[in-house]
């Protein structure tokens, strides 16, 4: 096996420091998710979603 120069290693590291930060980011995600199911606001933040969606549409135009 060929031994990584010093630039490889360290886009090795920089991949590997991203990837760890997308994986907290989706863990948080899931775990708000959960949240926001298990308290019973799914509809509430449906609602919210489609208003924030309507608010960007308005701002765009």
């Amino acid at each position: 096996m060929n031994e990584m120069t010093e630039y490889e290693k360290f886009l090795w590291e920089e991949l590997s420091a991203a990837n760890d930060m997308l994986l907290r980011n989706a863990f948080l995600l899931d775990d708000y998710i959960d949240y926001i199911n298990a308290a019973g606001l799914r509809e509430e933040f449906e609602a919210f979603r489609k208003v924030k969606a309507q608010q960007e549409a308005n701002t765009s135009n």
